[in-house]
């Protein structure tokens, strides 16, 4: 049955169209459940009944048809509304094709013009009922793209929540966790339909959860509601049944579960936990449903290695060999060794990934499965971290200035260990490394492709950048510790090189 609505500031006219819907009730699944004389009155009523069909004159006092049905639209886009007028104007008409009415009826209203347009207005609602017929593998590549783009922090705001509403889910204002399902036995996933099936008999009319069994790595899930307990409750429940319900002899599932977060923009982080977590079940292989909680403290503790490229900056290449020796000391005194290790090399792994991109000549980094062999063996470990530290520490010069290297690598280190003084200079720098300060310039800029100045703004910025996510100082301090004795001038140059103002930049973060 389908709620109609009339608006109608003449009474008798109110009336007659009351009577005649009572009577076309008994052919037509309708019933009318309220009326008004005037839109701002109807409006109310309007937004508490929620009717499907609405009859609506045009010309009211208070509000006209128009503009009511102008803000119903707003709140129930798929009403359906039907104008009633005295006038034939060409202004009300194109309101109606801009309104996308059903009808436009002019008064005196005929009982068979009446009829038709309810029977179209039914017709409209009863195919908006039935489920479009969707192409589920696109339909799986549309959320398996997303789920990529929220883990990775890709987006932004305004666009992750838009994203999610194209796939019906509503994300804003939510808490967050991701879990993710690997098969240790058969990583390619060729029993894909398997799996996909099961997941979308269980969970695909789920509002608050999102999924994908497309990677051949994992299956991905992100679970979103506003009540933090509930959110736990629910990834227990998943990890449960997915693991009792869709383990075979051919597929040995490992669940992991992330820990929950309260920004859009941290659904990064549940990820990267669920993400080490899995990655630990290759090494630790008798647990199959591994949670954040049982690793919480044992992640948090190493916290710093966050801050590992910080560290690569502050050394020489030949202090390379007593970092390596400082990180092993710390991985084999840690009661959790193996976790440590894999967390230390996730992290270099990553920063190698991204200098690969700057670079022609990259480095191979090692595989989920290869790191279990080199997490699990001393040498190994050793090995792989003089070779990934070697290759982070070598600056990005042009090859014909190869003769150069180890002059321009001490004067980078020197930039990096001193940006925060006001005094440094192309001079202070080019005396450091015994150089006049034109051919040091020159050397410079055609070996990085970028000037001393160039290459002494970009250090400062990424430090001030790393300041405004991670710390809560004035804009002041922080200028004053990157090297800027003016704020106003530091707030030129970030909004310059970055587009946007530190506040706005900070202000991004958050959200």
């Amino acid at each position: 049955m389908y709620k109609v609505f009339i608006a109608e500031d003449e009474y008798l006219i109110r009336e007659s169209l009351k009577r005649n819907l009572i009577q076309l009730s008994e052919k037509i699944p309708i019933e009318v459940v309220g009326e008004a004389e005037d839109g701002e009155v109807a409006l109310s009523m309007i937004l508490e009944l929620r009717p499907d069909i609405l009859l609506t004159d045009i010309r009211m006092p208070f509000m006209t048809g128009i503009e009511l049905s102008q803000e119903v639209r707003q709140t129930l886009p798929d009403i359906q509304i039907i104008f009633i007028s005295g006038f034939d104007e060409f202004t009300y008409a194109k309101a109606a094709i801009h309104l996308q009415v059903t009808e436009y009826l002019l008064k005196p209203i005929k009982p068979e013009e009446l009829a038709d347009s309810l029977k179209k207005a039914v017709s409209r609602l009863e195919q908006k009922k039935t489920p479009a017929v969707v192409d589920s593998y696109s339909f799986d590549v549309q959320k398996n793209l997303y789920l990529n783009t929220v883990f990775g922090n890709q987006s932004t705001l305004s666009e992750a929540i838009e994203e999610a509403r194209q796939l019906n889910r509503q994300i804003a204002g939510k808490k967050f966790l991701v879990l993710l399902i690997a098969n240790h036995i058969n990583k390619n996933f060729a029993d894909y339909e398997r799996f996909r099936g099961e997941m979308a008999e269980r969970f695909e009319e789920d509002e608050n959860m999102l999924f994908s069994c497309l990677s051949s790595r994992f299956i991905k899930i992100l679970l979103f509601h506003t009540d933090e307990e509930e959110i736990l409750r629910k990834a227990d429940q998943v990890a449960v049944t997915l693991y009792t319900d869709l383990n075979t002899e051919e597929s040995k599932l490992v669940v992991a579960v992330g820990n929950p977060v309260g920004r859009i923009s941290e659904i990064q982080k549940s990820y990267e936990t669920a993400k080490n977590l899995l990655e630990y079940s290759l090494i630790q292989t008798k647990q199959t449903i591994l949670h954040y909680q049982d690793f919480d403290r044992k992640l948090n503790k190493y916290e710093e290695v966050i801050h590992l490229q910080e560290k690569i900056d502050q050394i020489s290449n030949q202090d390379i060999p007593l970092l390596v020796e400082e990180l092993l000391e710390k991985t084999d005194k840690d009661e959790n060794s193996l976790l440590f290790r894999l967390i230390l090399l996730n992290e270099l792994n990553q920063l190698a990934e991204e200098k690969n991109g700057q670079v022609k000549e990259t480095f191979a980094v090692a595989s989920p499965t290869k790191a279990s062999a080199i997490i699990s063996e001393p040498m190994l470990f050793r090995n792989y971290l003089n070779q990934i530290l070697s290759f982070l520490k070598r600056t990005i010069i042009d090859e014909r200035m190869g003769q150069y290297r180890d002059l321009l690598d001490q004067a980078t280190l020197y930039i990096k260990q001193h940006f925060s003084d006001t005094e440094l200079s192309l001079g202070s720098v080019a005396a450091h490394i015994n150089l006049s300060s034109s051919h040091f310039s020159t050397i410079f800029s055609q070996a990085l492709g970028k000037t001393f100045i160039e290459f002494l703004t970009e250090q400062r910025l990424n430090e001030a950048k790393r300041l405004l996510r991670e710390t809560d100082w004035k804009l002041s301090n922080i200028a004053a510790e990157i090297g800027y004795n003016d704020p106003n001038y530091f707030s030129y140059i970030f909004k310059r090189k970055e587009g946007i103002s530190p506040k706005e930049f900070r202000k991004k973060q958050l959200h």
